[in-house]
């Protein structure tokens, strides 16, 4: 059962990292209660696999996938999280792809311009994680200092990925060679809301409560996970970058949720062979349930390359949900940010060097009609101008010493432009 103490647990499936690093390499999870301060009692290492092979009955029967294979189970302590965390990294991503990612986010405001991107990422998985599953080797982690009482509900959704990767290949779907973050997050949000949505039935059947597919709402339940994960070592974590760490968790969940209401997890099934593409898709499962979801993608010909004279050196999808979560940082109003980001239907982030010191990072967005462009452009410059304390134009502005940034109405194309000198 979901415990009264409303702790967290990262559940690595893979992983990659919000779309990017935090969702595809990593595939973290919250799960329901999204909140975990790391305790002192360890669990016995042979009592925590004994209950995880419970753990994947229970998964099994909920999720009514068969087990095709064992799966074996072994308890972590921090150093080995850690050293399995950076491991990843380092094997499982692209060359400078972490790199490249902090350029990015830094450059669009998903974190701050001096937040240290890689290991704020890895302090905040090892105080998060509760266990995780691991594809490649195809065996469950257990993490050492989660309590026994919340083992069960930590290996019922990590067995779940499990079954998920003996049926529909998790190496396969979430590809970290797959250049699109936003592809990404919307694959993890199936991922994670899938093993999350089995998680919580399995707590609902303990507690004789009725199973998520019948119930017309969960809007109480998402509401509790974003709240509790405003505590408990995320309320660090810049704000952007959270609501991507929380994405593939609540509003997986609620895409899930239509799944299951639809046709029960046999809907999910098929969500799996025919996955969404998009951020869009999680946010609007009515464009994916419809099939007119699919974006359009601008290509990489199609981005300003300003004097640039080298080709685009990494690119990458922000998405609907990521340009909502850029622009619902530090807004009192969230609403509003969600409007200004719904009209999105395509987008494309590159960087090109200029120099030893100096990249060009050319975001190219595109909307359903000029006044979505429009309704986009105006909360961005005024995402720009809080941020600053500095009003842009046209004409471009130095927000600071090191970036200087400039944003183009082309109808329904905006096209914001960042210089950014580094440290040679």
């Amino acid at each position: 059962m979901i415990e009264k103490t409303r702790r967290s647990h990262a559940v690595c499936s893979y992983g990659q990292g919000v779309g990017r690093f935090l969702c595809c390499v990593l595939v973290n999870t919250m799960a329901i209660s999204l909140v975990f301060n790391p305790l002192v009692s360890k669990a016995h290492d042979r009592a925590a696999c004994e209950i995880a092979t419970t753990a994947l009955d229970y998964a099994s029967k909920i999720r009514g996938l068969s087990r095709k294979s064992e799966v074996p189970c072994l308890v972590s302590d921090k150093v080995q999280v850690e050293r399995f965390l950076r491991e990843t990294i380092a094997t499982k991503l692209p060359p400078n792809k972490i790199e490249m990612e902090q350029l990015v986010y830094r450059a669009l405001g998903v974190v701050p311009d001096d937040y240290d991107y890689a290991n704020g990422i890895i302090e905040l998985y090892v105080s998060q994680i509760g266990g995780y599953y691991d594809p490649e080797k195809k065996h469950f982690i257990m993490a050492a200092w989660i309590p026994a009482v919340m083992q069960a509900t930590v290996g019922v959704h990590e067995l779940t990925h499990a079954l998920q990767d003996q049926h529909f290949d998790l190496e396969k779907l979430l590809s970290p060679k797959i250049e699109n973050g936003d592809k990404l997050l919307a694959l993890a949000a199936l991922v994670e809301g899938d093993a999350t949505a089995v998680m919580t039935d399995y707590s609902r059947e303990l507690s004789g409560q009725e199973q998520l597919s019948q119930e017309p709402s969960i809007d109480a339940l998402i509401l509790q996970q974003i709240l509790a994960g405003s505590a408990g070592g995320l309320e660090k974590t810049p704000e952007a970058l959270r609501s991507l760490l929380l994405f593939p968790y609540t509003s997986g969940l609620r895409f899930v949720h239509k799944l299951l209401r639809k046709g029960g997890y046999s809907e999910i099934d098929r969500a799996f062979r025919a996955p969404p593409e998009s951020s869009r898709e999680i946010l609007h499962p009515e464009l994916y349930l419809a099939g007119r979801g699919t974006p359009s993608i601008p290509n990489r010909a199609e981005l300003d390359r300003g004097a640039a004279k080298d080709e685009c050196i990494y690119t990458d999808i922000i998405g609907e949900f990521g340009i909502s979560a850029i622009l619902g940082a530090g807004a009192k109003d969230k609403s509003k940010a969600v409007e200004a980001a719904k009209g999105w239907v395509g987008d494309r982030v590159g960087v090109y060097r200029l120099s030893e010191t100096q990249r060009m990072v050319s975001w190219k967005t595109r909307w359903e009609s000029e006044h979505e462009a429009r309704e986009f452009e105006e909360a961005y410059s005024k995402f720009i101008e809080a941020r600053y304390s500095k009003k842009i134009s046209s004409e471009g502005l130095y927000v600071t010493p090191v970036k200087e940034i400039r944003i183009s109405n082309l109808g329904r194309d905006i096209d914001v432009i960042f210089w950014v000198r580094q440290a040679a």
